[in-house]
């Protein structure tokens, strides 16, 4: 088994991932962090070891993946998080994601079979490609070209770039995971996915804030990403990594189950873009897809915490 380094397990998706790594009987590196004074250290887990650092501190960077067999880089540092007093908060947030990028990148050179895996976004599609300026010229499959239009995109197609280069240029192992929407419980619960369309239909009955996505359950990624660890075949490969395209209407019926009541739509349904992104390449690796499950999960814990 593996030595796995993960930066963003203790987030939304590490917090899922963790545990399967382990199930696979990987051990891990997960970095955290530093605790406050006087708060408690984290709980020892068999099989985890925490390195105290940040996505801008290379020192720290270096001691999670020094000797490790797989990085899986999960993190993204908000705008705002940084507490790197010496740059603008959108100067820590590029340092921190992009930079932090590099510095993983930059330590897989010389170890060719170390395994990077980048978790991306479908954002490197421009948010609304309707009004691409390229029209559907391109079918948006993992080789479509990139045409970003906001800087979060354009921040996630540099780093692609640099890794796709590093894979077909340099002969690194690296990989690229494009995910869509990742649909879990967040703490505190207005940050869910469809919390907005919750309070709605629990407050009036009705949902009317139109809303859709390309989304995968929060298992399905974490289930994708840890049988990507150790993968021969994923060497080089971009995989657009959701299940499908969600709207409000599909967190409706479980709504009505959880809240015990009917729920209208009163807006008009958020269409499939014109130029749909295509996933055939992940559903070539998975196919038992969780949505359906997690989404009347979401619902009743929303609906719960709603009281």
């Amino acid at each position: 088994m593996a030595l796995v380094a993960v930066t963003g397990g203790t987030g939304l998706l590490g917090s899922a991932l963790v545990p399967r790594l382990l199930a696979r009987g990987h051990q891990l590196r997960l970095l955290t962090r530093p605790r406050a004074a006087g708060v408690a250290p984290r709980k020892a887990t068999s099989g985890v070891t925490w390195v105290e650092g940040s996505l801008s501190d290379h020192e720290s960077l270096d001691r999670l993946v020094d000797g490790v067999d797989c990085i899986v880089h999960a993190a993204y540092s908000e705008p705002g998080s940084s507490h790197d007093a010496t740059r603008s908060p959108t100067q820590a947030w590029f340092y921190e994601n992009f930079n932090a990028t590099m510095r993983l990148l930059e330590r897989c050179v010389g170890a060719s079979n170390k395994q990077l895996i980048y978790t991306s976004s479908l954002a490197v599609f421009s948010r609304d490609p309707d009004l691409d300026p390229r029209g559907d010229r391109f079918v948006r499959d993992e080789d479509c070209p990139l045409s970003p239009l906001e800087f979060y995109g354009s921040l996630r197609a540099a780093c692609e770039s640099l890794l796709r280069t590093a894979a077909h240029a340099y002969g690194l192992n690296t990989s690229i995971w494009r995910l869509g929407l990742v649909v879990g419980m967040r703490e505190p619960w207005t940050q869910s996915p469809f919390a907005t369309q919750a309070r709605e239909a629990a407050n009036d009955g009705a949902i009317r804030t139109p809303y859709g996505a390309y989304a995968i359950a929060v298992e399905d990624a974490a289930e994708i990403l840890a049988d990507a660890v150790g993968d021969a075949s994923v060497r080089g490969r971009t995989y657009h990594t959701f299940d499908r395209w969600i709207t409000h209407e599909d967190i409706a019926t479980p709504l009505e189950r959880a809240l015990q009541r009917s729920i209208a739509i009163a807006c008009t349904p958020a269409p499939q873009p014109r130029m749909p992104i295509l996933g055939e390449r992940i559903r070539e690796r998975f196919a038992e897809w969780s949505m359906d499950a997690r989404l009347s999960a979401l619902a009743a814990a929303l609906a719960q915490q709603r009281g």
